[in-house]
């Protein structure tokens, strides 16, 4: 097995690595250019170019000579394959990636139409309860028809997306669904604030004939919570849960040791040192197995790397109902294709985003540091135990259902929506129970007043295993 160049330091963040290149981070034979002084545009792009023929998945795509007079974000655009649709740059300053509702305003929501309204509806599919809609009182399956004054139409849907997916303040008409007939409401102002919120947003279970279903939304794998992990299957086994639903459906990834830990409480036949994962790089980095030992080890407490202390929550499942949609993506998704070659897998919801891939951050990691610029590319492609990946086009359900095919929408963890509704038919048949919710992890109200970068707010690092 090859392995990277000697000395280099990375580790995982989301289905993503860490990379830092300094005057002393590789290797005589293996070293990237010295990065230029900041203010020489052709020297920052070719050190730009040289990190990218050294670890781009598509480096054999590059261009043999790119315009080096370019704009770095311009320049470093020019190099991507028209397969790439995930890499990125950033200054941290002026070029920074995109925001969107959810990390501006703390909602998701999608456009509905509604027979006999001459507009979109706007509905609520998930509120953080920190943030500005939540403290705005915002709830899931909430209505709006206007924002920022204008009733948004398919005219002007993009734009009104735009404004959402915009920081700073934001006015929002929010409206009700009265006899099948859209009443505008209220006007509701909304200013971006920064939040924190614990992943595990809801635990219960399900019991009618003697058989006793697990339900957990789980919202992100970070690498924040891994005693409240612990706490959770604690819980799920107490409760001698036989069937787990989970829900997935806007998971947007996360750590990669956070899905090995979940995965060893899951799934029975998942051994320590059965291979986990398989990372498909260019030429230069070649194809790599982890262990699920050597995934685990690259947590960074003693809750997420202890194997024994994880199998000991191990919960008794034939196999395991996974809920998503299009949002659920990346370390979410690897979860669903890595756990398949050891237990069974029922996809219910919709098809997933499709990233099947990861990446280094690539830095200046001098003291003091010289380049401005970090990159985002794409250096992997992700594989499963038996090889089984390729699913950029998204994880396809075993089981269509689509939430938002009939409003209103019901609550996180009731049994009446779609999602949860069809894995409990296919559990208990017809008779299906009520839930009957755990008590939910005790949450501290957060603040965040501090990020140093958009991918590095929502995951911690941690190092991956040579």
């Amino acid at each position: 097995m090859k392995h990277p160049p000697a000395l280099l330091q990375y580790s995982f963040l989301a289905v993503m690595f860490t990379l830092l290149i300094g005057s002393t981070g590789c290797s005589r034979k293996e070293a990237l250019p010295e990065p230029a002084p900041a203010d020489s545009l052709g020297r920052i792009n070719q050190w730009l170019l040289d990190s990218m023929r050294a670890f781009y998945y598509w480096s054999e795509e590059i261009p043999a000579a790119p315009d080096f007079k370019q704009a770095t974000p311009l320049f470093f655009k020019s190099l991507l394959s028209t397969n790439d649709r995930f890499s990125w740059i950033t200054n941290q300053q002026d070029v920074i990636p995109d925001g969107n509702s959810y990390t501006n305003y703390g909602f998701h929501y999608a456009w509905v139409q509604v027979a006999g309204y001459d507009g979109y509806v706007g509905v609520v599919t998930f509120v953080s309860r920190f943030s500005a809609a939540g403290e705005a009182g915002w709830t899931r399956g909430m209505y709006f028809t206007a924002v920022n004054g204008t009733r948004v139409t398919a005219q002007n849907m993009e734009q009104a997306n735009t404004v959402l997916h915009t920081s700073g303040n934001v006015r929002v008409t929010m409206a009700a669904i009265v006899d099948n007939t859209v009443q505008p409401g209220n006007e509701v102002t909304l200013s971006h604030i920064l939040f924190g919120e614990n992943p595990f947003q809801l635990t219960s279970t399900f019991t009618a004939g003697g058989i006793a279903t697990g339900y957990l939304f789980y919202n992100q794998f970070s690498e924040m919570h891994d005693d409240d992990m612990l706490a959770v299957f604690d819980k799920l086994r107490r409760a001698q849960v036989t069937e787990l639903i989970l829900d997935l459906r806007y998971n947007p990834g996360g750590s990669v040791p956070r899905s090995a830990m979940m995965a060893v409480m899951i799934a029975t036949q998942l051994k320590e040192n059965d291979v986990y994962a398989i990372y498909e790089g260019n030429k230069k980095l070649g194809r790599r197995e982890r262990t699920l030992k050597e995934v685990l080890q690259t947590a960074n407490s003693t809750a997420g790397n202890d194997y024994a202390l994880l199998k000991k929550r191990l919960l008794p499942l034939q196999r395991i109902f996974i809920l998503t949609t299009g949002g659920t993506a990346s370390a979410a998704e690897m979860l669903i294709n890595n756990l398949r070659p050891y237990i069974t897998v029922v996809q219910i919801g919709a098809t997933t985003t499709g990233k099947d891939e990861a990446s280094f951050v690539i830095r200046d990691g001098r003291v003091p540091r010289q380049i401005p610029w970090e990159i985002h590319p794409i250096v992997y492609k992700l594989f499963n135990k038996n090889n089984q990946g390729a699913y950029h086009h998204g994880l396809v359900p075993a089981y269509p259902v689509n939430e938002l095919a009939a409003l209103p929408l019901y609550a996180i963890g009731s049994s009446k929506d779609p999602l949860i509704r069809k894995a409990l038919e296919m559990i208990y048949g017809m008779d299906i129970p009520e839930g009957t919710p755990l008590r939910q992890l005790p949450e501290i109200p957060v603040r965040v007043v501090y990020a140093s970068a958009a991918g590095q707010a929502k995951n911690a690092m941690v190092q991956v295993a040579r």
